[in-house]
């Protein structure tokens, strides 16, 4: 379960403050933009070389998940994401230490993910590009989902199992 480099930072905008955020960092800092699919709220993905920043506009429901009832998750940071190899090894990990963890399928990025708390209320998500995984792998079943994308992920599962199936 090697970590492999950065794949992301997400900063959250504050409300209204999407397109100027993304004028910021494409205009005045040069990067560019990269596809991004429809995750049900509004945002960008612009690329640096090989790593890429999150631009994200939206409040998260305290109710969904406790991870929002903490009090960093009012910071302008919302997450870091690590590539990672080894998804199984890395989820059964966590659950026999007992840490805290979500999990998610996003096929049409190619990616199965894990997500965890730091010590100091950080989240810290993991990409596992799926066509990397060792072979035999399982990646993420359909418990402890990510809230923010709870539906979507539901639905990722269910075109990921059917894809496995064909």
């Amino acid at each position: 379960m090697p970590l492999l480099d950065i794949h992301h930072v997400a900063l959250k905008c504050k409300p209204g403050k999407l397109e100027a955020t993304e004028k910021f960092y494409a205009d005045f800092l040069g990067m560019t933009y990269a596809p991004r699919p429809d995750l049900g709220f509004p945002g960008a993905w612009l690329n640096i070389s090989d790593t890429m920043f999150h631009l994200v506009e939206k409040v998260d429901d305290v109710e969904l998940d406790p991870w929002y009832k903490r009090a960093e998750s009012a910071s302008s940071v919302d997450h870091i994401a690590v590539k990672a190899r080894g998804f199984d090894a890395m989820k059964q990990q966590a659950i026999d230490g007992g840490i805290d963890w979500r999990q998610m399928s996003l096929p049409s990025a190619g990616l199965w993910q894990l997500f965890f708390l730091d010590p100091n209320g950080v989240i810290v998500e993991l990409n596992f590009p799926i066509a990397d995984e060792p072979e035999g792998s399982i990646g993420p079943g359909t418990e402890k989902l990510y809230p923010p994308l709870e539906q979507q992920s539901k639905e990722a599962q269910a075109r990921t199992k059917s894809q496995a199936a064909e």
